[in-house]
Parts: structure tokens; sequence; C-alpha cells
């Protein structure tokens, strides 16, 4: 599916994390690290490879060794593209804080890649456990009923296939009165109709809580799961609040990656 990890750094000791992560994910993949920053100008670029194999030198744990590569380009965003298309496809792993409250803002760099590339993008949280990640096991994939919403879950599927995952599909209902259990499941019926169509077993649940991002924290948690995959534009139970402000809750306080995507008509 793919073969090399491309992580982008800017030096920050929060951006190396997504390194880490990255090599943990290629031991899975028998993939490859590729390590870049961005700069202004050519004049900076071998101050900057320096950084890089310093950075490295001082992970700890790596079982390999991450190549590096640096870019000159105005915006990261459009060097990183453009790098994703020389070598043929990567995937893209990188660390967000995941603050405040939508897709704008929850990571300003990681939002205009999603709107430079297509495919999906790994974001490693401040509370992602770097020694538990996995690239198989439960993957959490919360939809609202939106069409864009549901736009994730083929590579959620495709994921699981090659990789040995299990998908969950996960839909929040606006009361904690409610018995999800009470409720009709179109989320249920979703998941039976996407097994059969793919030879592979989806499963299903409703959450109840005050706030969707809560109780999808609670869900991870519960079910101990390896990751999360969501669109970053659905739609949100009644409340009508976007996808991307949830993405913002989950990325900042998940101890599990966050695979999100933007459909492209959506860019």
């Amino acid at each position: 599916m793919f073969q090399r990890l491309l992580v982008p750094v800017d030096g920050s000791e929060s951006s190396w994390r997504a390194v880490t992560a990255a090599a943990r994910m290629a031991e899975d993949v028998a993939g490859e690290v590729e390590v870049v920053t961005v700069v202004d100008r050519v004049g900076e670029v071998p101050y900057a490879e320096q950084m890089l194999h310093d950075g490295i030198a001082k992970l700890d744990g790596l079982t390999l060794t991450p190549d590096v590569k640096v870019l000159a380009s105005d915006t990261v965003a459009q060097a990183v593209s453009r790098r994703i298309d020389d070598l043929n496809g990567a995937m893209v792993v990188m660390s967000a804080h995941g603050h405040g409250r939508s897709a704008a803002v929850f990571g300003s760099v990681v939002d205009d890649l999603l709107r430079t590339m297509f495919g999906p993008l790994v974001v490693i949280g401040p509370q992602v456990d770097l020694h538990a990640i996995a690239m198989g096991g439960i993957y959490v994939v919360p939809i609202d009923g939106s069409d864009v919403s549901e736009m994730i879950i083929p590579i959620a599927q495709a994921w699981a296939i090659e990789f040995g995952g299990r998908p969950r599909l996960v839909e929040w209902i606006e009361t904690s009165a409610t018995d999800p259990t009470s409720e009709p499941s179109a989320v249920a019926g979703l998941a039976a109709t996407m097994s059969r169509e793919s030879n592979h077993v989806i499963e299903a649940e409703l959450l109840s809580g005050d706030a969707p991002g809560p109780a999808i924290v609670k869900a991870v948690e519960r079910l101990g799961a390896s990751m999360v995959f969501m669109t970053t534009h659905g739609r949100t139970g009644l409340r009508r609040l976007r996808l991307g402000s949830v993405a913002a809750d989950l990325i900042r306080s998940l101890n599990c990656p966050v695979v999100v995507y933007r459909p492209p008509h959506l860019v």
C-alpha cells in the first residue's frame, strides 16, 4: 500500500515525536522513513541537513535509520506535496497539537497539507503513546450520517485488509439520557452492508453523551483502539458541528494516531 513514510519536522521537540511514530509504523509495513524539513533559501540547506541528522541522533529506540531531505520552498504544504509526487506516493506522518475548535486552527500546516495533497494524513497528537503504535488492532471510524463522513470508510477498510485491522464504525447521538441500544441504528446497517460488499467484517456502535469528542475518546480508550480514521468536513449530529472541530479535540486528547482525510471535492 505504501512503503515510505514522509515526516515533516520543523526542529521543535513535538515535531520529532512523529519520527518515532513513523519508525514504529515502518516496522509493521517493512517500510522506510524519510524526514524532511523546509527552508526558504537554498543557502540554508547545509544547516538544515545537519539539524536533521542531529535530531535523529537524539531519538532513542529507533530500529531503522531514516533518510533525510531538505526542501526549498515558500510553503511547507507545497514542498511536501511535491515530494510525495516525486516518490510516487508516500504516507505523511506529522505532529500536531490539536488546539482550537475547527479544522482551520487544529494545525495550520496539517490543514494546508490536506488541501494540497490527495489521500490521508496520519496525525500524531501530544498524548499519543509512541511505544504502543501498531498498524493492526481496532480502528475507530466516527461517522455522522453524511456522505462526506463515510468517505473515510474505504480507506479504513483497505488498511484493515492490508494490516489486519478491525474497523468499528461509531456514531454519536446528542443525548446522555437515551440508551443507544434503544435507537434505530443506521450505522449498524451501514456496517453490515459494507461488510458484505468487502468480505471483511466491520463492526458498529452508537455512542451517547453531551458532546461527540469526549464520547469518542471514551470509546477509543474502552476498546483499546490503535487508530482513529475520520474525514474533516462532515457534520456532527443535531448541533451541525463540523467534524474538523471534533478532529481537533481528538488529536489533542487521544493516545493513538488519527488518520484524517479531506475528500478532493472539498479542497
